[in-house]
């Protein structure tokens, strides 16, 4: 659930001063956390040809603002601070005073409505929903899309509080009190999410032009607008605004019957946030360049349900190297793999979860920080919604604080399928980050198939030989392909390592 006070909501576009003279993004506000370690950035306008001057921790920083009236100013060498201090702004007389402001980590938080998801919502404790870390903040926001990239995106930063922690997002907030454990500095998280939207919605217009595979999707966007441009369709809004307008004008002046409701007009599709930059545009784009050390991402549901899911590896990958060009930076990435789920008619579902593990072994992605949270032990057969987020921030914290923070022993992990080596009637097969593999109920490893000679899927028979598993079925003499937890349920699904991690759906074909 978002959370937006009146006070944010009547500042939809700028923080201003002085009508609009030195005019600053909403995020650059009240309680902000910026990035330690970089070249913090800050950015608005004024007029043409202004000094701006920030004073920030005892160091002063100066820009002149460009023809068109725009200043970005770079915070160089901060360090974690403890405490909350001012970052005061002037332009010529102006001056505006940004209050409580911390250097820390910051990570953007996206994805669709599992990210979205408050606390309030899932089963955690108590404790968690009330709450109260100073150091804990998070950038809390309304949903918006735009035709074209926008400059600002209005919210508020809000700091953990019994009052203000129910309504975070809880796979963002078991996320950053992971870091604020191991870490200690103050941990910003900016929420850009949206329940029940795809992937495209949040890439670039122009990063989702330049791959062809993926034009059916900018395709029907095109489509859709022409649709919506046509002259019958203008027509045939004005000619129902018109008769609405009509009988309304009568009904006020005899106050009899019903009041005529206006008509819904359709809004241009290029604002649909099912249609691929729609979501960019009015949430990402604005924050781009706001210094952060990465990203987490909870998405993938509503492309389940369709032929993207097939495209799947090739749309996450595109987001990724899309936001490091526009944040020009090399974001670290974590992502979460879908959770067990009933729901049959998405015949998409393992295959994305799949395409997913497949990213994390993607060449092209090897100078990245990318990392998958395996969560198929913890979902709902019946809910998309699995209320333990506790564990899917730990999960995704893991890959953060080995990769981004030098914890080097700490697991990223369950067991990722590695390859397999067949001998005679057995297959091998060899995972990554198995140490101490073993099963979450003490049974036989379940959820594991054979392929036979007319390529039918068969249960297998697997044994745990130190950190590998042996498969075998008695009717197939010469094995060639293997494949685990291949189901939307992950039924069966019990192979763990020694932190109880639980092992990736895969296949070896």
């Amino acid at each position: 659930m978002k959370h937006l006070t009146t006070s944010v909501a009547l500042c939809l576009s700028y923080i201003s001063i002085a009508q609009a003279e030195l005019s600053m993004p909403s995020f650059f506000s009240d309680g902000m956390v910026l990035q330690q370690k970089s070249n913090a950035k800050l950015w608005g306008s004024a007029n043409a040809g202004d000094k701006v001057t920030v004073d920030f921790l005892d160091k002063t920083t100066t820009a002149t603002t460009t023809p068109d009236g725009q200043w970005t100013v770079e915070l160089n060498g901060l360090t974690a601070t403890s405490k909350g201090s001012e970052l005061i702004i002037k332009v010529g007389n102006e001056s505006k005073t940004i209050k409580n402001v911390v250097v820390g980590e910051v990570w953007i938080a996206s994805g669709q409505s599992n990210m979205e998801w408050s606390i309030k919502k899932t089963g955690d404790t108590t404790a968690d929903k009330q709450a109260e870390d100073k150091l804990l903040r998070i950038y809390t926001s309304n949903n918006r899309t735009s035709v074209k990239p926008a400059k600002n995106f209005a919210g508020q930063w809000l700091s953990t509080t019994p009052k203000n922690t129910p309504n975070f997002t809880a796979v963002g907030y078991h996320f950053a009190k992971s870091l604020r454990e191991k870490l200690n500095v103050p941990v910003g998280i900016i929420e850009c999410a949206w329940g029940g939207k795809r992937i495209e919605a949040f890439i670039s217009d122009a990063s989702m032009k330049q791959v062809k595979d993926l034009h059916y999707l900018v395709d029907a966007k095109a489509q859709a607008i022409k649709k919506h441009s046509l002259e019958d369709t203008k027509k045939r809004d004005q000619n129902a605004l018109a008769n609405w307008k009509k009988k309304h004008e009568a009904w006020k002046r005899t106050r009899e019957g019903k009041r005529p409701v206006k008509p819904q007009l359709k809004r241009s599709p290029a604002l649909n946030p099912d249609f691929h930059s729609s979501i960019y545009n009015g949430m990402i784009a604005p924050i781009t360049g706001y210094s952060a050390r990465g990203a987490i991402w909870y998405q993938g549901e509503s492309n389940a349900k369709d032929n993207s899911a097939n495209d799947y590896q090739k749309l996450l990958k595109l987001l990724i190297k899309d936001w490091q060009k526009q944040w020009n930076s090399n974001l670290s990435f974590y992502y979460v793999q879908l959770a067990s789920y009933g729901d049959r008619k998405r015949t998409g579902w393992v295959t994305i979860q799949n395409k997913m593990r497949l990213l994390l072994h993607d060449p092209e992605m090897a100078e990245s920080n990318i990392g998958m949270a395996v969560i198929n032990d913890i979902g709902h057969p019946t809910n998309i919604h699995p209320q333990n987020k506790h564990d899917v921030g730990q999960r995704l914290a893991r890959w953060a604080l080995h990769q981004d923070y030098g914890f080097k022993d700490t697991l990223v992990s369950g067991p990722l399928y590695r390859s397999n080596n067949i001998s005679n009637n057995t297959l091998e097969i060899i995972f990554d980050h198995a140490k101490g593999l073993k099963t979450s109920d003490n049974k036989a490893p379940g959820a594991f198939e054979l392929l036979d000679a007319n390529n039918n899927w068969l249960p297998a028979t697997a044994k745990i030989k130190d950190n590998t598993i042996i498969l075998q079925n008695k009717k197939i003499k010469h094995p060639t392909k293997a494949r685990y937890a291949w189901d939307t349920l992950a039924a069966g699904a019990n192979l763990t390592n020694a932190e109880n991690l639980p092992t990736s759906c895969f296949t070896t074909e």
